[in-house]
């Protein structure tokens, strides 16, 4: 790895005066380029608007710094298996976007060492853990998201069916009792569409109040709870009133329930604040984030995407720089106004510290309380290196259990064991 001084020196220069919300962060003065010919790749998945905003702050980069870093975009389905190739060969990426910090953490530069106290006490400290791998801050959380279901509008007002506030309380009964009564209301072939994802479901059992894995690692998977989440998804998905046949057609890949949205097939979509740009751009009728669903608890997970640098790059102190770049107030200011994303950075976690484009703020607000209101159990939970795996394995367990493979109480005992038998790998 370069010397840290060629990090400082590049800091020298990417740490200026914050601009203004609506503008990425720029250099005064022309300065020296500290990385003048050198260049990365930046492997990054397509994720909508806060694609554009990242090819700005990218471009903002390079002139200060004179290096030139590649977009790399790869679907999300397909990110893991292409670091891992890459890993393999012996030529990783110099950054990665990931929604699992961990995951490669071994092979990952520890930021917090790299860049120093103060960078880490720049983020948000509920962010941090998440961003941790054996103690050490592996990433930036670049982008907070949330978990909570959006509704069309029109067709709740066209059933006479109240759209939850951001005040209201409601259990999963009464969600889904309202969404049938929607459907009916507008002849829609679902009740509700939901992202085929380990994460999404991990959040419903994590409001009936379980959590794969505990603060020491260890799973702590509650049968007992986990059967109420699993009898209730895997109804849904018998009753056709989430589409069975597009969730065992996902297979093992993710699939975004925002297409049966769209397509004003359902009435509810359980998705998260990632679709909140798409959606205002896209979405032909009145929508709106609603507050989640309360069982044990009423939250909604907190994810979201990261950056990491790896260690056998071609130029780590030039991703160590870039990471830092984009951690900057300003610039995590500018992300979240293009994206409609929550920021990492402290500084703009204060009420107010954003002000979100009128048409969003609404669902934006519900979005930023709905982190407050899921304990910090989920997050800790979603931390744990092996929580992808996990959730796999929750997701394909539930697809038996639509099937006819397997029963519920199957399902549930067969992901404990998958968490208790991560235990022992790691331990």
């Amino acid at each position: 790895m370069r010397s840290l001084l060629a990090v400082g020196a590049a800091a020298s220069v990417l740490l200026i005066a914050a601009c203004s919300a609506s503008s990425p962060s720029s250099a005064s003065g022309s300065g020296k380029q500290p990385f003048a010919g050198h260049s990365i790749t930046y492997l990054y998945f397509t994720n909508g608007p806060d694609l554009k905003a990242t090819q700005t702050l990218i471009s903002r980069f390079d002139q200060q710094t004179g290096a030139t870093v590649t977009l790399d975009t790869v679907p999300y389905a397909n990110l893991n298996e292409t670091v891992q190739a890459q890993l393999s060969a012996g030529k990783p990426p110099a950054v990665m976007e990931t929604t699992a910090a961990g995951l490669f953490g071994s092979d990952e530069i520890d930021l917090g060492q790299a860049l120093g106290k103060s960078w880490v006490q720049s983020l948000s400290p509920s962010l941090v853990t998440a961003a941790e791998y054996n103690g050490k801050v592996v990433a930036l959380p670049n982008q907070l998201t949330v978990m909570a279901p959006i509704v069309n509008v029109d067709m709740f007002n066209k059933a006479g069916v109240p759209v939850p506030t951001i005040n209201s309380t409601w259990t999963w009964p009464q969600l889904v009792a309202d969404a049938e009564k929607v459907q009916a209301a507008n002849h829609t072939s679902f009740a509700l569409a939901i992202d085929h994802s380990g994460d999404r479901l991990a959040n419903v059992f994590a409001q009936y109040g379980t959590y794969i894995f505990g603060a020491d690692g260890k799973s702590t998977w509650n049968s007992g709870e986990a059967t109420q989440a699993m009898s209730l998804l895997s109804g849904l998905l018998q009753q056709n009133e989430i589409s069975k046949a597009a969730w065992i057609a996902a297979g093992q890949k993710y699939a975004a329930g925002d297409v049966q949205f769209l397509a004003e097939q359902a009435p509810v979509l359980l998705s998260g604040s990632w679709e909140v740009a798409s959606l205002a751009t896209s979405a032909p009728f009145k929508w709106s984030a609603v507050p989640n669903p309360c069982q044990v608890n009423c939250g909604g997970g907190s994810g979201g995407n990261y950056m990491v640098a790896f260690k056998g790059s071609n130029d780590p102190a030039l991703a160590e720089a870039f990471i830092k770049f984009m951690s900057l107030p300003a610039n995590q200011s500018y992300m979240s106004v293009q994206s409609d994303t929550i920021p990492s950075s402290a500084s703009l976690a204060t009420p107010g510290a954003i002000t979100y484009p009128g048409t969003v703020s609404g669902s934006m607000d519900i979005f930023n309380k709905a982190v407050t209101m899921m304990p910090a159990a989920f997050t800790v939970s979603e931390a744990n290196p092996s929580y992808t795996a996990v959730t796999d394995t929750l997701e394909d367990q539930l697809s038996d259990v639509v099937a006819g493979k397997e029963t519920v109480s199957q399902a549930v005992t067969a992901v404990g064991a998958a968490a208790t038998a991560a235990n022992a790998k790691s331990g």
